[in-house]
C-alpha cells in the first residue's frame, strides 16, 4: 500500500478517528463527577477500535480465494451430457446441440469475458469454427474426433483460358475405397480417379467457351452411392494468346504438329529451326536478347539447338527466366555432359540413361463405374491410344513439381521455379502420334498443360478470395481497391470495408447470404467473379478444417497456464457492514446508558436471591 493510494489515506483517517474517540473517553472520565467503572471505559474503547476495523473492512473487503477451473466449450457434435468437476464452467457455442446444464454463449470471446480466469480450456466435439479460431493465453485440450468419410481437402481451379486444361485436386478422409469423379455442366463424367487412402487425387478437364460454368465433384463409395458432392466453379476468360517461341535444331514431325496445334488454338507460336550451315527454316528468326525475350511467355528449346547457342544467348535466356518467362527443355536424343551440366545450372539436374523407353498413357474416364467386385474391362479409348516414347530421364532432388505422368506414375513433364519464372522438361519425343491416331484431344490437353503451367503467369490484378465461400460463413476478399463492393446473386450491391490490419493485402470481410455467383467490383472498374457454395455443401470439408485448426490452436497454446491454479476475487463488503452496524449499535447503547454498573449489580442481586 503506497503513500499515494486512496486505501492508505482511508486507513489514516480511520486510525485518527479512533484515536480521537479514545482521547475523548479518557478526558470525559477525568472530568466526570462520578467515576465510571474502568471496565465500562475499556469496553467503549474496544468497541471504537472494533468499529474502526469493521469500517475499514467494509470499504476494503478482503479478497476471497477461488479455484480456477476448466472452461469446457461444447461445439458441434458434442455429447448431450458432459461431466464436470467442482469449479468447472460448461458453455455451449451456437453450433452445439442441446447440452445439459450448459450456458449458451454466442462465441468463445463472450465466454472468456464472462469467465476470465480459467486454468485451461477443453474443447469438445468437432472443433472451433473460424469465428473462434484465435490464439488463446491458456492451455487448450482437444481430443480430435476421427476424420470424416468425405472430402477433407479441395483445391479449386484458377481462372483458365478457352481450350486450356484445369486441375481439381484434393484428398478423401476415412473412405477406404471408391471413386471421385468430375462431371461437366452437361452431367457427363470427364475424369475419374480411384480413392487411395492417404493420397491426394487430381482430376483434369478442358475449359471451352468463355464465361462461367459449374462442374460437379462427386465422391462415390464402392457400391456407387454418392457420399458427398460439391460444385466446382470454373471461370473461362478470354486472355491474350500466349506468345511461344520454339527453337529446334532440326525439322521433325513433333515441331510440325506443334505448330499446327498452336494455330488451331489461337496461340502465337514462332518456329525457328536452325539446321546448321547458316540455313534457317520456319518463321523469321527472332533475336535472343532482353527486348524480344521480355515479350515472350514461353520458349521451347531442344538439346540440339541448345548446343548451337552462344554464351550470350544462353545468358539472355537465363535472365528472361529470372524475369518471369517460362523455358521448356525438350531432349530429343542422348544428352552430352556439357548439356547436362548447363541444364543443372538452370535448376534441372537429370539422372538416367540416354535410351528411349516406351510409355503408356492413362485412358480417359469411362462413363460407367464398374462394381467393386467386378474387374474393369479395357475401354475402347484405351485401345486407341498409341504407344509413345520418352527419354529415360528423371529430375533429381526435391522441389520439382510433376506436371504430367504416364499410366505407371512416371513423370513425363516436371518444372522448377527460377526467379520469377519456371524451367521445365518434357521427355516425350513423339507426342504427335496422338494426332496421327485420331486423338488430337489428348495431344492438345498435354500441350495446353505445358504452356499454361510453365509459361509466364498471366494478369494478377484480380481480387483474391481466401478459401471456399459458403453461405453464412465469413470469407476474406483481398487485393481490393477503393470503393469495392460485391454484387450478389439477387442483384444487390454490398459495400466492403477494407481492414486496416490487413496491410498491403487490402482485405475485407464478407458474409454471403445466398448461394451462387457473385462479382467483386471496385473503383478501378475491375470485376472478379466467385462462387458461393450452399451452407450444406460438402460438410466434411468444414469438419476437417475446424478439426485441423483447433488442433493447431492446441499445439500453439501455452503448455502451462500463466495464472496459478487458484485466483483471488473481490470479497463481499456486506458481512463487514452488518458487523459494523452491530458494533455501532452496542457503542451507542453503552454511551446512552451510563448506569450500566448499577444495572449489572441489580441483576446480580436478583440472581443471588433466587
Amino acid at each position: 500500500m503506497s503513500l499515494s493510494s486512496p486505501a492508505f489515506w482511508t486507513a489514516m483517517v480511520i486510525i485518527a478517528a479512533v484515536l480521537l474517540g479514545v482521547v475523548r473517553l479518557v478526558l470525559w472520565r477525568r472530568k466526570a463527577e462520578t467515576q465510571s467503572p474502568r471496565w465500562r471505559v475499556a469496553t467503549l474503547m474496544g468497541l471504537q477500535v472494533v468499529a474502526g476495523l469493521f469500517l475499514w473492512l467494509t470499504l476494503n473487503p478482503p479478497s476471497s480465494v477461488i479455484r480456477a477451473g476448466t472452461l469446457i466449450v461444447a461445439t458441434a457434435g458434442s455429447p448431450a451430457t458432459v461431466p464436470t468437476a467442482p469449479g468447472d464452467t460448461l458453455v455451449a457455442l451456437p453450433e452445439a446441440g442441446p447440452i445439459t446444464d450448459a450456458t449458451r454463449v454466442p462465441d468463445l470471446a463472450t465466454a472468456l469475458r464472462r469467465y476470465p480466469t480459467p486454468s485451461r480450456i477443453r474443447v469438445l466435439g468437432q472443433g472451433l469454427t473460424p469465428r473462434d479460431q484465435s490464439p488463446l493465453p491458456v492451455p487448450v485440450e482437444f481430443s480430435a474426433p476421427p476424420l470424416p468419410r468425405g472430402l477433407i481437402d479441395l483445391a479449386l481451379p484458377e481462372p483458365t483460358a478457352p481450350g486450356a486444361t484445369f486441375v481439381v485436386g484434393g484428398q478423401v478422409g476415412t473412405l477406404a475405397a471408391g471413386t471421385v469423379e468430375l462431371v461437366d455442366p452437361a452431367d457427363v463424367v470427364v475424369d475419374r480417379a480411384r480413392i487411395v487412402p492417404g493420397e491426394r487425387f487430381a482430376l483434369m478437364a478442358s475449359a471451352r467457351a468463355p464465361g462461367l460454368a459449374l462442374f460437379n465433384l462427386r465422391l462415390r463409395d464402392p457400391a456407387g452411392a454418392v457420399v458427398e458432392q460439391i460444385a466446382v466453379p470454373v471461370e473461362t476468360l478470354v486472355q491474350t494468346p500466349p506468345r511461344v517461341l520454339v527453337l529446334a535444331g532440326a525439322p521433325t514431325a513433333e515441331t510440325k504438329y506443334l505448330k499446327r496445334w498452336a494455330e488451331d488454338s489461337g496461340i502465337e507460336l514462332t518456329l525457328d529451326i536452325d539446321v546448321g550451315g547458316g540455313i534457317r527454316l520456319g518463321d523469321a528468326p527472332v533475336p535472343l536478347n532482353a527486348a524480344t525475350l521480355g515479350e515472350l511467355d514461353l520458349v521451347v528449346l531442344d538439346d540440339r539447338r541448345w548446343d548451337s547457342l552462344g554464351g550470350g544467348q544462353r545468358a539472355a535466356l537465363t535472365a528472361a527466366v529470372n524475369g518471369g518467362m517460362g523455358l521448356l527443355l525438350r531432349p530429343t536424343g542422348p544428352l552430352s555432359a556439357s548439356t547436362r551440366r548447363d541444364w543443372a545450372g538452370l535448376g534441372l539436374s537429370l539422372s538416367g540413361g540416354d535410351d528411349a523407353v516406351p510409355l503408356r498413357l492413362d485412358p480417359p474416364a469411362a462413363d460407367a463405374v464398374p462394381e467393386a467386385d467386378t474387374a474393369p474391362e479395357p475401354a475402347a479409348d484405351a485401345e486407341a491410344l498409341p504407344e509413345l516414347a520418352r527419354r529415360d530421364l528423371t529430375v533429381e532432388g526435391s522441389g520439382a513439381v510433376t506436371l504430367l505422368r504416364d499410366a505407371d506414375g512416371v513423370a513425363l513433364a516436371s518444372w522448377r521455379g527460377r526467379g520469377r519464372g519456371r524451367v521445365g522438361i518434357w521427355t516425350v519425343t513423339d507426342s504427335y502420334a496422338l494426332v496421327l491416331t485420331g486423338r488430337p484431344d489428348r495431344y492438345g490437353e498435354m500441350w495446353s498443360a505445358l504452356v499454361s503451367e510453365i509459361g509466364r503467369p498471366g494478369d494478377d490484378s484480380r481480387a483474391e478470395v481466401d478459401g471456399i465461400a459458403r453461405v453464412g460463413a465469413r470469407v476474406a476478399l483481398c487485393r481490393l481497391m477503393d470503393q469495392a463492393n460485391v454484387l450478389g446473386q439477387d442483384g444487390r450491391a454490398h459495400g466492403l470495408r477494407i481492414d486496416p490490419v490487413a496491410g498491403d493485402r487490402t482485405c475485407a470481410a464478407f458474409w454471403p447470404e445466398q448461394p451462387g455467383w457473385h462479382v467483386i467490383r471496385d473503383g478501378e472498374n475491375r470485376q472478379t467473379a466467385f462462387y458461393v457454395q450452399p451452407a450444406d455443401a460438402a460438410p466434411s470439408l468444414v469438419m476437417a478444417a475446424n478439426r485441423s485448426a483447433t488442433l493447431a490452436m492446441a499445439g500453439t497454446a501455452p503448455a502451462r497456464a500463466t495464472p496459478p491454479s487458484t485466483s483471488h476475487a473481490p470479497g463481499s463488503p456486506w458481512p463487514w457492514f452488518v458487523g459494523l452496524l452491530v458494533v455501532l449499535s452496542g457503542l451507542w447503547w453503552f454511551e446512552r446508558n451510563r448506569d450500566v454498573g448499577g444495572l449489572v449489580a441489580s441483576l446480580r442481586a436478583r440472581t443471588g436471591r433466587r
